[in-house]
């Protein structure tokens, strides 16, 4: 594919165009981010001198593989390199995040030397990877191209007042973009319409064909961009708006890309078709109720811990929405800025804020439920895999308290094909359940599974204070076994996890907690405690038998693992089993098992039928059969109630809370 003739422009032509896109006032914006943020632009200054030595290493906010070595090149750039069995470093290599961080260096400083940078770079990158050389297959990807569209185009625009950029380079950029632009064009099939592969690649084809020069090819690429990028934001994204993939990290870069396409059709006056800002309003909406009270992305599925407020706020300025602006900061983080620019800073500050009133969320489509009250964050997975970057987490509970990670996610390390991809995806490596040292899913390769569980019975309620949900799944039915796992939050500091197995035939039940990695655990016997840096937490457990402590690996980025201590909680049984975990945050908790009587026939319920724990002052009574027959009602502790759920406070004289009829 030989590069496509394009007419000789002068920059100023060239960048008029797109005044009003993205950021418009540069000098503007690093005032705000010299002002607000002195440690992100001297990080990203630092980043530009690295590029301009040669010298690449990603680790930027949205890195999606980051690095922590810088690979050098004394002289000639090999822009193929792969210096280890990873290839995730030449598509990274490939998509020019660095070439952001000379622009926004330049804007910054004014040091001409990023620009010459640019010029260098695109000059050899045009010149040596080509799209016709099966040796370039790499930097070629469909997902690359896309966002080095973006990256490309927006890189540019900071170097707008430089005399690097004089027409012979604007010509070369330009070409290689309508490249892009016809290379992106004729791929679209299945894969691309339900993979984040499909927007990433549109999007870049929508942001190049609507920066660039306009004529009949980019008007073209305009309008099927937007149609493809319309058919896959309504299949990619369930009704609760989630993306089907199960993995914050990579919504979230859906999310930027269909933000961007918002910005970018207002500024251009392009219109849209009916429904599509809606579903992305969907989207930001459902970021916003996951984020964590530090602000970061829960590490559901192929996710990194990523501070993930710059989209929160691009968000509540696009759709003027309070309740996001509530979850955004004070002020205008470094990165939205360069999207929204510093006019918007302003706005942002003064915008009204609304906080909601419920202690719990539920997004129902894909299967997440969220607590937050009193600095306490909880978030339990059920519902579908999400694929290839979907993990075995069924069940799956985090804890968030008191500025710090309790129970974590082990985040995903690697994709590359190896015993590290697979330990950081199975379901022994979560907060969940295994049963006979079984995993709920298992693994073929990096991506697929040959082996899968479907949830049941997403149930949940949030009453008088109290909050409760539960689910099944059927990853064991081949072994004659059902799942359950019910989580009943009695205060922010107090939190009851009950596990329960239905079988008719013996089998090992484990119950896994993973925990921070700042923190240590301590065991006495079927308790222990995490001690944490900022708070303690106590944990009692009831029809356990024993408990084994393992060393194993967090990962909040990619490519970047730290020890962490893990607990696994054993029960065997000859059939139906429960587990109860009680986790007090903060101080010890007390608890003890009580028993349960027919009001109607005066005898004790079996723990099979209807079990009650008295934790504190407080009395939770849980059933794992139908009871109630044939007009009965239980008694506990001197409580009359009746329910599958039920709880009581110590002093009540009523038929206590019902969570579950």
């Amino acid at each position: 594919m030989a590069l496509l003739l394009v007419r000789r422009m002068d920059a100023t032509s060239f960048f008029r165009q797109n005044e009003n896109c993205f950021f418009s006032d540069g000098k503007a914006c690093a005032a705000y981010a010299w002002r607000h943020d002195k440690r992100t632009c001297r990080k990203i200054i630092g980043l530009a001198d690295q590029t301009v030595r040669q010298e690449f290493v990603f680790n930027l906010r949205w890195d999606l593989e980051q690095t922590a070595k810088p690979v050098v090149f004394p002289t000639t750039i090999d822009w193929l390199k792969q210096p280890g069995d990873d290839p995730e470093f030449v598509y990274a290599f490939n998509r020019m995040h660095y070439w952001l961080t000379l622009g926004q260096a330049y804007v910054l400083t004014g040091n001409e030397d990023y620009p010459r940078a640019f010029v260098r770079q695109l000059e050899s990158w045009v010149h040596e990877v080509k799209k016709e050389d099966p040796a370039s297959a790499k930097a070629w990807r469909s997902i690359e191209a896309g966002i080095r569209m973006e990256y490309w185009m927006k890189a540019i625009r900071y170097f707008k007042s430089s005399p690097a950029i004089t027409p012979e380079v604007l010509e070369l950029f330009v070409s290689s973009m309508r490249l892009h632009m016809e290379f992106i064009m004729g791929i679209w099939d299945s894969y691309n319409l339900l993979s984040n592969w499909g927007v990433l690649a549109n999007h870049g084809l929508f942001v190049a064909s609507a920066m660039l020069p306009q004529d009949g090819f980019t008007e073209k690429c305009t309008k099927e961009a937007i149609r493809r990028l319309d058919a896959e934001l309504r299949i990619q994204i369930y009704d609760d708006g989630v993306h089907w993939e199960q993995s914050a990290m990579y919504h979230n870069e859906v999310l930027h890309d269909y933000l961007d396409v918002l910005i970018l059709a207002k500024a251009k006056h392009l219109p849209l078709p009916q429904g599509f800002p809606e579903r992305i309003h969907q989207m930001a909406t459902a970021a916003a109720i996951w984020q964590k009270p530090d602000g970061t992305e829960p590490q559901s599925g192929d996710s990194d811990r990523i501070d993930q407020r710059d989209l929160v706020q691009k968000a509540s300025i696009v759709f003027c929405d309070p309740f996001l602006r509530s979850k955004g900061g004070k002020h205008l983080c470094y990165d939205a800025l360069w999207d929204v620019g510093a006019k918007h800073a302003a706005l942002y500050e003064a915008m009204a804020q609304r906080k909601d009133n419920f202690l719990m969320h539920v997004l129902q489509d894909s299967g997440q439920v969220y607590y937050q009250h009193g600095g306490t964050y909880l978030r339990f997975k059920t519902g579908t895999l999400g694929a290839g970057h979907g993990h075995a987490d069924q069940l799956h509970l985090d804890v968030f308290a008191r500025g710090q990670d309790i129970l974590v996610d082990p985040g995903r390390y690697t994709y590359v094909p190896k015993s590290d991809r697979y330990e950081f995806k199975d379901s022994a490596s979560h907060n969940t359940l295994t049963i006979d040292g079984k995993g709920s899913y298992a693994c073929k390769d990096s991506w697929e599974y040959s082996k899968m569980s479907k949830a049941f019975g997403l149930n949940w309620k949030e009453k008088d204070k109290l909050c409760f949900f539960q689910a099944g799944h059927l990853g064991y039915y081949q072994d004659g076994v059902f799942v359950t796992r019910r989580v009943i939050v009695l205060s922010c500091d107090l939190i009851v996890i009950l596990d329960a197995i239905y079988a008719d035939r013996p089998h090992v039940m484990e119950s896994h907690l993973h925990f921070g990695p700042q923190g240590k655990v301590t065991v006495d016997g079927t308790d222990f405690a995490y001690h944490g840096v900022k708070t303690d937490v106590f944990f009692k457990t009831v029809n356990a038998e024993a408990i084994t402590q393992e060393d194993t690996r967090y990962s909040e980025r990619y490519n970047q693992a730290v020890p962490n201590d893990s607990l696994t909680i054993i029960r065997k049984t000859d059939g139906f089993a429960s587990l109860y975990t009680v986790m007090s945050i903060g101080k010890p908790v007390e608890v003890e098992k009580a028993p349960v009587k027919s009001n109607f026939k005066g005898t004790l319920f079996p723990d099979e039928k209807v079990e009650a724990l008295r934790v504190n002052d407080w009395i939770v009574v849980t059933s794992h059969q139908e009871w109630g027959s044939p007009t009965d009602s239980f008694n506990v502790c001197g409580h009359t109630g009746w329910g599958q759920c039920v709880v009581f406070r110590a002093e009540d004289n009523d038929i206590g809370t019902v969570l579950e009829y």
